[in-house]
């Protein structure tokens, strides 16, 4: 016999407060509400990914296989590890849109329960949020420092095509693993794992959901002011485009460490993602010092000058030239850092973003899904 997936005690407290009881049943209803003589059918499908298109899917079977099998009123029911606030909403305007006046709910197992219909509207729970300490511990840790937007990448990157981001490939299954593959201290990544699952991103098997939401989160972070420079080339020439490549892929192969590669729209273009055409030269370096822009043939232009590349300096270090990417040997910043970057550019930078998203990110991490 099957066994139906558990539903959250949270649910049973819900119904219970509003005067119904909770029962098991057996496919295809997988529980009944019950209240006196009134008994329900539940209509459940459970997912371990939040997605908006896959929790749409599994409440539209749900809405259907009641329909074909219950002789009465039912309940449709879906859950995940995490349902957002935000995704409740949108399977409610979904429901109402494709089931008019069909009862329906969400679960999450963080205890969130959303009903509509049966009179059951006012049984619905928020999430548990854990207490808030006091004291210096109660600051909560920053999820999009340097470090932990590199093993953002890490976790959350690994659906991508190795040309796109430069990151270990084995899964990443609890802190330890992703300690090891990120290169960083075992606490470091607990505090990141511990984040992410007060902050709801972080489903019961240790992967990553509400992607979506996480990256419009991100991109809200990462849009702080950088320094930029404007800089232009020692020497006069002809091509500059590939005179910088040139010079980028040799020294980063001459240094201890990556201090310099291809940003924003150069990026998107040495990626074969190249949307906007005459689009100024960016180039990210870990310091401005005079020896590195010397190294790539630049001089910092005077006032007055038009720079012939715009030299950026990297705010995050460790995410952006860590997870770079070699393009015919030429060091090249990763997809996830280009839609962050090009995001906040006021001259057709939304478009760039809308492409990176549209053609990479979106297939890879968040199918059916528009852009956040």
């Amino acid at each position: 016999m099957t066994h139906p997936p558990a539903l959250s005690p949270a649910l049973a407290a819900a119904l219970q407060s509003a005067g119904w009881s909770l029962r098991p049943g057996q496919e295809p209803a997988s529980h009944w509400m019950t209240r006196g003589t009134r008994r329900l059918p539940i209509f459940h499908r459970r997912s371990g990914d939040a997605r908006r298109a896959i929790l749409q899917a599994l409440l539209a079977d749900a809405i259907l296989r009641g329909r074909a099998s219950a002789r009465g009123p039912f309940l449709a029911l879906v859950s995940a590890p995490v349902i957002s606030p935000a995704m409740a909403g949108a399977l409610e305007a979904y429901a109402a849109e494709v089931a008019p006046g069909q009862p329906f709910g969400c679960v999450d197992d963080r205890g969130l329960v959303r009903l509509k219909g049966l009179g059951l509207e006012s049984a619905g729970k928020e999430p548990v949020r854990p207490p808030r300490q006091r004291g210096g511990s109660a600051r909560t840790p920053d999820i999009f420092s340097d470090l932990n937007q590199w093993l953002l990448k890490v976790l959350v990157g690994r659906a991508l095509p190795e040309r796109m981001l430069s990151i270990p490939s084995a899964p990443v299954r609890s802190a330890t693993e992703l300690a090891q593959r990120g290169g960083v201290s075992v606490p470091a990544a607990w505090r990141l794992h511990r984040a992410l699952q007060d902050a709801g991103h972080l489903g019961g098997s240790g992967q990553v959901v509400l992607v979506p939401e996480l990256l419009a989160r991100w991109r809200a972070a990462s849009q702080r002011p950088q320094r930029r420079l404007g800089a232009r080339w020692i020497l006069a020439g002809r091509k500059p485009r590939a005179r910088l490549e040139e010079a980028l892929a040799a020294q980063w192969g001459q240094q201890p460490e990556p201090s310099a590669c291809l940003g924003l729209f150069a990026a998107c273009d040495a990626l074969g993602l190249g949307h906007v055409r005459g689009a100024p030269l960016h180039v990210y370096v870990r310091h401005a010092s005079p020896s590195l822009l010397e190294a790539l043939g630049l001089v910092v232009a005077e006032k007055g000058q038009t720079p012939d590349v715009v030299v950026q300096v990297a705010r995050w270090p460790e995410s952006v030239f860590r997870a770079a990417v070699l393009r015919k040997g030429v060091p090249v910043a990763d997809a996830i850092q280009c839609w962050l970057d090009v995001s906040a550019e006021p001259t057709r930078g939304a478009e760039q973003a809308a492409v990176l998203w549209r053609r990479v990110l979106a297939p890879a991490l968040a199918p059916g899904e528009p852009e956040p």
